[in-house]
């Protein structure tokens, strides 16, 4: 095989990434495909589809026209624009004016013919087959299906291969018509809960209750009183509530001689700050928190309760529950609160007294009785007693659980005396999908939130936490219907989103047409038995990210359930007990603990060797002349070193990359933590079994060269700060994959690590030269370090490790030294933080006495005149300081000083300062025009 032979690719050639960060925004706002069901790393569809279509169309293709095929226009604007002529604004006009959301809009027929005709021409065939080996949750395959082609998604995980089968099997399959089974049989089941939970969830005459609120209970070791735990005893903190001025909460009121803690209602005007006003004054919920940081307070007698006790108490004893507020409705009313009272808790003991018989019963094989991991790395709930997966749910949550599973078998034999196996199977599947979103929104996991007044999932972030305060839903009629709503009401939305027309297709057509263009299976990617060698033309796919999700681990919350009510539908999916940890290409610390060796190096060294075979399956299976487009989004460089050289050592170079930005940034996993938000695309193509080795010293110019030559494209397309460092890690292996091995000049072969660190310095050469705009020589390395870490992170905590790379890549310092001598850095526990001036003032890094001071590094200098500002208020007195330390002549200090002003942004605690200093001193002003001082 040689590159030859193989004809190039729209995404080797060109890639609409700024088109497309706008496009992936619009999908965190909702998506009926992400809300199916919780699946922990899903790719935006708009995204997937164009690394598809991207993929698999020739390189001959106008961007315009590609645009166009992604849906952009329709096939009259299109047309309008080749034959008049216009320029490329005027098209990008008509694009923003109809403001079109790729997501829900599916390709036309005319779209999805015209990309069948270029793949016949490329391919040799109009529907080439598509592969994704780690689908989990199905948007590329998703993307895919939508324009036809011949679709094969697997994944190791059941619960993601049930979801794709929801989201893309069975709207093609069966069409709109299966909505009217699927609310059917919804409507059967909520009303048989209804009927068998009703007397558990009792309301007063004229209420509809919705939900409870929770707080776990533990009993003071001093007083011996029974202390609900919650960090604040917010209930309504809405913007409707505070327009309206009637935010609510609930104030405890200590109670010592009956040992217990008792609640009143607070409700008015927004207060000073986080409070409420009331006739006594204003009221602040957060100020009376039992328990913050995992040490809790009693309120009966102040004593403070370590965590150390919290722990074992739930270990032995286990945590109790009590009920602080009751959510409700009057008729067609808003949602109002009050404190309960004898006939809520009388539901609650009742659920109690009939869970002993539901331990001993006919439904104990409902029970998910499987251990927990007790993975600390990810599973903090296990700590505190949760080892069981019926633990995750108080005994009324658990009781109204297994009552949905007792009605949803129940329903299943019901169906086979109307539903054929295939429709059987599909009503199934989101009947369980919607007793998952119960599961999801109702458990001692999931969080209250009071500001938007929602209930959040349990699985919200990338771990399973014990909530200190839960809410509950009516497990009787509002538990299940919510859920409903949000499940199964999206069947007719995805039907839409796929384009389908079944209801004009008959069912023998139909059923040919789905086994050709869409298979979904349970396999793990180093092992397609399914796939003959070079049966499939592309490889599009996002690999787990190192030890970023432990996917097997967390939804187990949903397999333990889903085996309790598919395994008789999917026996080939729910053979095991729990999910399969063993072969998941994930580095999972908990698989390794007590094993004699690092945990973290025996899980490093397990991945690796797992996904360097998943790369050679991909492989073999793939056509000479095929593309393989892995999606990848890690900000470690040792993730990156093992996935390029897994690539690499599979016989692949890498042809392309591209950088999107797709994450959301109010994930929590992303909020706050300076995470990247772009993932990078690498084009790959097997690599010539010819091509030679090469020497590091040979191809270190070219990558540092190539990487500066990208480095504006990406900014172009506003690919900024710590995305810009890891968008360049793509170019250096542009080059560094052509050959094989890579040798240094002893002879050893050459990891991509050390292309990354040439890549790191490139970039951080080529920010500091446009940050200066000027000749940089004569800065010091910590100067350049400081300037540009504001520069990348743009906030003053980030990983330590990031701190690390980007002193490797400026060089001059060890990277201890910014805590230890510089005392530029807080370091701990894997992060650090930029000190402020005051705070490297106290700690002596420098002096503000003008006979003492010495300007070894302008930062020290930087930070002193911001110190004297602070403490002075007078520019006066920083212009003498200046003026006794030679520091008004110092053009490199009034360049620090410029450079610093545009990238410390402005949340920082010493902008305010900078900017007093910036507009007052005069001889500032006379060097550097105001106007050019906005930001990079």
């Amino acid at each position: 095989m040689t590159t030859s032979k193989r004809p190039p690719v729209f995404i080797e050639k060109i890639f609409p990434v700024k088109l497309l960060n706008e496009q992936v925004y619009y999908e965190h706002g909702g998506n009926p495909f992400k809300g199916l069901h919780r699946w922990y790393s899903r790719k935006p569809l708009s995204f997937s589809r164009a690394s598809v279509l991207g993929s698999i169309l020739p390189a001959d293709v106008s961007l315009a026209e590609f645009e166009y095929l992604l849906g952009l226009y329709s096939e009259q604007e299109f047309e309008f624009w080749q034959k008049k002529g216009l320029a490329k604004e005027d098209l990008e006009k008509i694009r923003d004016s109809g403001k079109v959301k790729l997501y829900k809009t599916p390709p036309t027929e005319k779209q999805i013919k015209r990309v069948h005709d270029l793949c016949d021409q490329i391919w040799g065939k109009r529907t080439p087959a598509v592969l994704d080996p780690f689908a989990g949750g199905g948007s590329i395959p998703f993307e895919a299906a939508r324009y036809g082609l011949e679709v094969f998604a697997s994944d190791l995980n059941p619960v993601a291969v049930v979801t794709m089968k929801a989201a893309m099997e069975y709207p093609l399959k069966f069409g709109p018509a299966l909505q009217a089974d699927i609310d059917k049989w919804v409507k059967w089941v909520g009303d048989e809960a209804e009927k068998r939970l009703a007397e558990f969830f009792p309301s007063q005459e004229g209420e509809m209750v919705q939900n409870y609120l929770w707080a776990h209970t533990v009993v003071c070791p001093n007083c011996e009183s029974v202390i609900p735990l919650s960090p604040n005893w917010w209930v309504d903190r809405s913007p409707g509530a505070i327009k309206k001025g009637e935010i609510c909460a609930v104030k405890p009121i200590p109670n010592r001689v009956e040992k217990r803690v008792d609640f009143t209602l607070i409700k008015g005007k927004k207060g000073k700050g986080n409070s409420i006003q009331t006739p006594d004054g204003d009221y602040n919920p957060d100020d009376f928190a039992t328990v913050s940081r995992s040490v809790g307070k009693c309120p009966n007698c102040q004593n403070i309760i370590d965590q150390e006790y919290l722990i074992n108490y739930a270990q032995t004893i286990g945590f109790n529950h009590q009920i602080y507020t009751v959510a409700y409705k009057r008729k067609k009313s808003l949602l109002e609160f009050r404190i309960p009272n004898e006939i809520d808790i009388s539901g609650y003991q009742k659920a109690i007294q009939n869970n002993q018989n539901l331990y001993n019963g006919a439904s104990y094989h409902l029970i998910p009785k499987e251990p927990c991991s007790d993975n600390p790395q990810y599973m903090m709930a296990y700590r505190y007693g949760l080892t069981t997966w019926d633990n995750y749910f108080n005994p009324r949550q658990l009781l109204t659980l297994v009552t949905y599973a007792e009605i949803i078998n129940e329903a299943k034999e019901k169906m086979r005396e109307e539903l054929d196996k295939e429709k059987l199977q599909a009503v199934i599947t989101y009947l369980v999908l919607v007793c998952d979103r119960c599961v999801d929104k109702n458990s001692r996991l999931t969080n209250y939130n009071a500001p938007y007044k929602k209930i959040e999932r349990a699985t919200f972030t990338h771990a399973l936490n014990l909530m200190w305060n839960y809410p509950e839903l009516n497990g009787a009629d509002f538990g299940w219907l919510f859920a409903a709503k949000s499940v199964s009401d999206d069947y007719t939305k995805l039907c839409n989103l796929l384009g389908t027309r079944i209801n004009l297709v008959s069912f023998l057509e139909l059923e040919s047409r789905i086994q050709k263009i869409l298979k979904i299976d349970l396999l793990s990617a180093d092992t397609l038995s399914h796939l003959d060698n070079k049966s499939i033309d592309i490889v599009v796919t996002d690999p787990p990210y190192y030890d970023t999700i432990p996917y097997a681990e967390l939804s187990d919350f949903f397999y333990v359930w889903q085996r309790r009510l598919l395994n008789d539908i999917f026996p080939d999916l729910f053979c095991q007990e729990l999910t399969d940890k063993d072969r998941e290409a994930v580095s999972n610390l908990g698989r390794f603990r007590n094993m004699g060796a690092s945990p973290k190096d025996l899980a490093n060294k397990d991945y690796e060797a797992k996904i360097a075979m998943a790369w050679s399956e991909a492989y073999r299976v793939l056509r000479d002349e095929g593309v393989l487009t892995v999606q990848f989004n890690h900000k470690d460089p040792s993730a990156w070193d093992v996935l390029a050289k897994a690539l690499i050592d599979a016989g692949f170079e890498i042809t392309a990359s591209w950088a999107v930005s797709t994450e959301n940034p109010q994930n929590l996993h992303q909020a706050k933590k300076n995470s990247v938000s772009s993932t990078v695309i690498l084009v790959c193509r097997k690599r010539d079994p010819n091509a030679p080795q090469a020497w590091w010293d040979d191809l270190r110019p070219e990558v540092a060269n190539l990487v500066e030559q990208r480095a504006p494209e990406f900014e172009a397309n506003d690919i900024t700060g710590i995305d810009l460092y890891l968008s360049a890690f793509g170019p250096a292996l542009n080059v560094f994959s052509r050959s094989y091995p890579i040798l240094d000049s002893s002879g050893d072969e050459v990891r991509p690590d050390v292309a990354f660190a040439e890549a790191r310095k490139a970039i951080a050469n080529y920010r500091f030269r446009k940050l200066v705009q000027s000749d940089t020589i004569g800065f010091d390395p910590l100067t350049q370090w400081y300037l540009l870490a504001w520069d990348a992170f743009k906030a003053r905590e980030f990983p330590f490790n990031e701190a690390l790379q980007l002193a490797l890549a400026i060089g001059g310092f060890n990277v201890n030294e910014l805590a230890k001598t510089y005392k530029l850095l807080d370091s701990t526990s894997g992060s650090c933080s930029l000190l402020t001036p005051q705070q490297r003032l106290k700690k002596r890094a420098f002096t503000t006495n003008p006979q003492e001071f010495t300007a070894t590094y302008l930062v020290d200098a930087l930070h002193a005149a911001i110190a004297i500002y602070e403490e002075e208020s007078s520019i006066q007195q920083v212009r003498q300081f200046m003026q006794k330390t030679g520091l008004m002549g110092n053009d490199l200090f009034m360049k620090a000083l410029e450079v610093a002003f545009r990238v410390i942004p402005d949340k920082a605690k010493e902008k305010d300062s900078l900017v007093n200093l910036w507009l007052g001193i005069d001889e500032i002003k006379a060097k550097v025009v105001y106007q050019q001082t906005e930001l990079l």
